[in-house]
């Protein structure tokens, strides 16, 4: 039951950065509250297996191709004052801490003895088979969840850097200088 209570400490925190990544305009700031998130989802998703070897090695795939990203729009974004809203931050803070107090309180697993019970024997019968890690891809029970996040989360971030980049309105449009020394 360990990595339920990690899930539940670390899925308040990514959905605090997730909000508050919506907020940041410096891309310095989003580069860092998307490393931190990054490492909060690998280390989640990592939790439900035995081994955080493939969600190491689709973090580090991740990380380097966001990080390629987001140095190039910092290169292009102009040197611009780095502001923190922190009002907005102590809000989504407050809010995220109501959610998970609610998913705390109202959890079936933890309202259930029962549930409990089997739960944790089938987690126990799941991590002591010898054949555990070749019986356990990724789209089965324990790990399609966070499979889909990560799927769902790449197809985002995919999103916003075509809408960003667009060439009609994005950093990457061609400039038209006028010629100012005739």
């Amino acid at each position: 039951m360990l990595s339920h209570d990690i899930l539940y400490l670390i899925l308040p925190i990514i959905i605090m950065f997730s909000l508050f990544f919506m907020r940041v305009s410096h891309p310095l700031s989003a580069g860092l509250v998307l490393l931190i998130q990054t490492t909060l989802v690998a280390v989640a998703s990592g939790t439900l297996n035995k081994t955080f070897w493939f969600f190491y090695i689709l973090f580090l795939i991740f990380l380097g191709g966001m990080m390629v990203v987001f140095i190039y729009v910092a290169s292009l974004a102009s040197n611009e004052q780095f502001t923190i809203d922190i009002n907005f931050f102590l809000v989504s803070f407050m809010i995220v801490t109501f959610v998970f107090l609610l998913l705390t309180i109202y959890d079936p697993i933890i309202l259930s003895n029962k549930m409990l019970m089997m739960s944790s024997s089938l987690m126990n019968k799941y991590k002591f088979s010898s054949n555990s890690l070749f019986n356990s891809p990724i789209y089965n029970a324990p790990s399609a969840f966070f499979t889909f996040f990560i799927i769902s989360y790449l197809l985002l971030a995919l999103l916003v850097v075509v809408k960003i980049m667009k060439s009609s309105s994005g950093g990457l449009r061609l400039m038209t200088y006028e010629n100012t020394s005739a």
